[in-house]
């Protein structure tokens, strides 16, 4: 418990800036917002862009954390912690991390359809994140960002820097790769490589029921964070 509060007392700048990108992202979001509706929309509607990437920032900001794990995990030891500490105490602050991100993104929400709400008396909202803020949502997410972060700093430790951004890029654009690809796809008689890409995630993605996929994702989870154990544990210590 000792050594668990002097991690989080040393991680809380962290958090800090964690929380000041959401609110410039947000910030950034309601401007790209106002410029729009005066400028280029049409239609009477809105969609709630800052609070979005309010919580884009929030994941970004726990994946983030990985990239420092390296100087975390070897301060920690070479204090006379034990490595078993670390594991328990770093994956548990990057949770509580995710989740005063996500409650910060919720309030910036409401805080951004308040906004809009004034501004555009009668308009219609497009889109907003309420539905994301659901518990089983909000469980899955602090999940995925946990062992992402943890297996993004075991990697970081076993291949350096070269392994960490290996991994990072891939992760940045896969969604972008992904959303083409799905787009490509839906238009008949294209031909192009983001088509067959797309139609050939669909065809794979069938192959199994959603629960066979659910069960394939948990062990492959299980499966990378008990490799990243190993790493944690073998890694060297030096200052």
């Amino acid at each position: 418990m000792n050594f668990f509060l002097r991690h989080l007392r040393a991680n809380r700048s962290g958090t800090l800036i964690m929380l000041a990108l959401q609110c410039g992202l947000c910030l950034m979001g309601i401007v790209m917002v106002l410029i729009i509706n005066a400028t280029l929309n049409e239609d009477n509607d809105y969609a709630a862009i800052g609070s979005t990437m309010a919580l884009m920032g929030t994941i970004f900001g726990g994946l983030l954390r990985g990239a420092g794990a390296p100087v975390r995990y070897r301060m920690a030891v070479s204090m006379g912690h034990t490595r078993r500490g670390y594991m328990l105490a770093d994956p548990l602050i990057t949770a509580m991390n995710c989740l005063i991100g996500v409650a910060a993104a919720w309030g910036l929400s409401k805080l951004e359809l308040l906004l809009y709400g004034a501004l555009y008396p009668g308009w219609s909202c497009e889109f907003d994140l309420m539905g994301v803020f659901r518990w089983q949502w909000v469980l899955l997410l602090v999940v995925l960002v946990v062992v992402a972060d943890y297996c993004l700093g075991a990697l970081q430790l076993r291949f350096g820097t070269k392994g960490f951004l290996a991994i990072w890029f891939p992760l940045c654009f896969a969604p972008m790769l992904i959303t083409s690809s799905a787009n490509a796809a839906g238009e008949e008689g294209n031909a192009s490589l983001f088509a067959q890409i797309g139609r050939g995630i669909v065809f794979v993605i069938r192959l199994l029921t959603p629960a066979m996929w659910a069960a394939v994702g948990a062990a492959v989870v299980l499966a990378l964070v008990a490799l990243s154990t190993l790493c944690y544990r073998r890694a060297e210590v030096r200052i």
